[in-house]
């Protein structure tokens, strides 16, 4: 009986294995750790500036930089649209095949993918997309995004602990349909997003967030609030401050790839394109 049952369990495992292995599973892309960070000479917009031109700008956004190596970045910033008959989505598939890339780069973490039940638009929108498109060509794939720890380290030096740990476990909560943003929902959120050693005992009761938010930001109602292209305050403060750690943790990535002659395909939200497009060119040599 136990050899049956290790024998079953031996060919289950050889089966996951297998279904990894030709990319009928995916697993979620790697962080991709930077040798050095560059020094910009020119900033990376803000989202201050950035809201500025926020309904003017071209969507997808798309432009390339070459380096002397021969390598070069192709970026296309979209709109988080999970609609596989949009028509962005052919423009991600034009310029993959046109520049035949040799790694990749998406946005966020993705998830669980299972290649026979689930369509990868419908997934995780345009990181889904690039995520297959690289798959099939056997393109090295990455996260552009730093690690939490990594995200937090670089904000700690300028925001307490206890801001981070609200704007972290409230971030994700604004996200929610409202029939969802109960108290449950937000201590899991802040049981999962303080669990990082820098946070450690900084927030621990969903109370504590609502005691802050009524002396701090009356006029919010966390069950109902939409933080659409901000946040009030200092958690405005640390949006825009992690939008730009995450940013340039892309643009190192980018010009550290580019620089070494490969071939890099981003795929990114609308707004972080035309921000780091001046940045990037920088730095590209």
């Amino acid at each position: 009986m136990a050899k049956k049952a290790l024998k079953l369990f031996l060919l289950f495992i050889g089966i996951i294995f297998l279904l990894f292995y030709f990319n009928i599973i995916w697993k979620s892309p790697p962080y991709y750790k930077t040798d050095k960070q560059v020094e910009l000479t020119v900033p990376i917009m803000d989202m201050e500036t950035y809201m500025k031109i926020v309904n003017d700008h071209k969507r997808p956004y798309m432009f390339t930089v070459n380096s002397k190596s021969g390598g070069k970045a192709i970026i296309i910033g979209t709109d988080h649209i999970n609609d596989p008959n949009h028509i962005q989505f052919d423009s991600i598939r034009h310029y993959w095949k046109k520049h035949k890339p040799t790694i990749a780069l998406v946005e966020g973490r993705l998830g669980f993918f299972f290649k026979w039940i689930h369509n990868p638009i419908k997934e995780y929108g345009e990181s889904g997309l690039t995520s297959k498109l690289a798959k099939a060509d056997n393109v090295d794939l990455y996260t552009w995004e730093p690690s939490r720890e990594d995200e937090i380290e670089m904000l700690i030096k300028k925001h307490s602990a206890k801001k981070l740990a609200m704007f972290y476990s409230l971030r994700p909560f604004f996200q929610l349909p409202e029939s969802e943003r109960n108290q449950n929902n937000l201590q899991n959120l802040i049981e999962e997003r303080t669990n990082y050693k820098a946070l450690e005992n900084s927030i621990s009761k969903w109370q504590e967030i609502d005691s802050i938010l009524k002396i701090d930001f009356p006029k919010l109602n966390w069950k109902t609030f939409n933080s659409g292209y901000g946040y009030p305050g200092y958690l405005h403060d640390i949006w825009n401050d992690s939008n730009l750690a995450r940013d340039k943790h892309m643009i190192d990535i980018i010009s550290e790839q580019v620089n070494k002659g490969k071939t890099v395909f981003v795929t990114m939200g609308a707004s972080h394109a035309p921000r780091i497009e001046n940045a990037l060119k920088s730095v590209i040599k």
